[in-house]
């Protein structure tokens, strides 16, 4: 996890805990300028730890729905099997988790409303003289420290983008990690894990928006995936002995086998997921282990943690 800090640590770690704001919350309250960049949306921050705080504090909040899903699921107890539900669970715990982790990295998967996206723009049109096109949609809220630069970056989907964007921080990752100060081996086990994740969310390549959860999960949920509803099959995961692999979550880097060495379809759904909530999950209690004091960010996710362990 140290070797990882480097990484996150420039892009939203802040030690105050004043952290009060959302990001969305922060972009109507307009303590900031717009830069003139036609015909895009630019944005200049007077103080880049208040972008810290927002980031870090929603962050903090996804990690814990992710650690309350994972925890809700170690509670199911109605078949032996990895059912459909469970399936969904989770998935939905990877897919908070891949929000928390884009935004300790600078960047914020948003959808922005009407009152949002008006505001920026009549903000652009009356500073800088241009009406940028900034529709009511999904966002990629990118975060630029050295520049003290926001960029808003349009998406469609809130799902498929999510995973689209989260893979090409991972592919990111990979590559910076090769660039770290520590030995040669624990450059390259760094980089490769990022790599194996970005392999494992793109099923090979097959999907190269890096959504092969997103689309595991529509099967089961809207058509009636084989082997995760009743009458399961033989093939289907035995859930405990799936629970057995990830049933130390709470704590940093948890050493996941890979997801190719699944012995099916589901087991490698399930491993790949939580590739994915472990990373996000790490980074949060790391985070955490760096504030002096129990904070608004951190209050609640310690809490969650220790009650759901005992």
């Amino acid at each position: 996890m140290e070797l990882l800090r480097s990484l996150w640590h420039p892009l939203s770690y802040v030690s105050d805990d004043d952290c009060r704001q959302t990001m969305k919350l922060w972009l109507m309250e307009g303590n900031y300028d717009l830069n003139n960049s036609p015909p895009n949306a630019s944005i200049y921050c007077h103080d880049k730890n208040d972008v810290k705080k927002c980031l870090s504090l929603d962050a903090f909040k996804f990690a814990s729905h992710a650690a309350q899903t994972v925890y809700e699921l170690e509670k199911t107890s109605a078949f032996t099997k990895l059912t459909s539900w469970r399936l969904i669970q989770v998935y939905y715990a990877a897919y908070f988790s891949a929000h928390s982790t884009l935004r300790y990295f600078g960047r914020s998967f948003s959808h922005l409303e009407g009152g949002h996206v008006r505001f920026i723009k009549d903000r652009c049109s009356s500073e800088v003289g241009y009406l940028p096109k900034l529709p009511s949609s999904y966002y990629l809220i990118k975060f630029s420290p050295d520049k003290q630069e926001i960029s808003l970056e349009v998406q469609d989907e809130s799902h498929k983008d999510l995973w689209s964007c989260y893979r090409t921080l991972l592919q990111e990752l990979s590559s910076d990690a090769l660039k770290l100060r520590a030995s040669e081996n624990r450059r390259l086990k760094l980089s490769n894990m990022f790599s194996d994740i970005e392999n494992s969310i793109s099923n090979n390549g097959k999907n190269p928006s890096g959504n092969w959860l997103s689309t595991v999960r529509n099967e089961a949920n809207y058509k009636s995936l084989q082997g995760v509803w009743f009458p399961f099959t033989k093939e289907t995961p035995i859930f405990r002995e799936l629970m057995e692999k990830v049933k130390n979550w709470r704590k940093l880097s948890l050493e996941i086998e890979s997801p190719n060495l699944a012995k099916n379809e589901l087991e490698r759904f399930f491993l790949t997921a939580f590739s994915v909530i472990d990373i996000g999950i790490s980074i949060t209690s790391d985070y955490k282990s760096l504030i002096k004091k129990p904070d608004r960010r951190s209050k609640g996710y310690n809490h969650l943690l220790q009650s759901s362990a005992a």
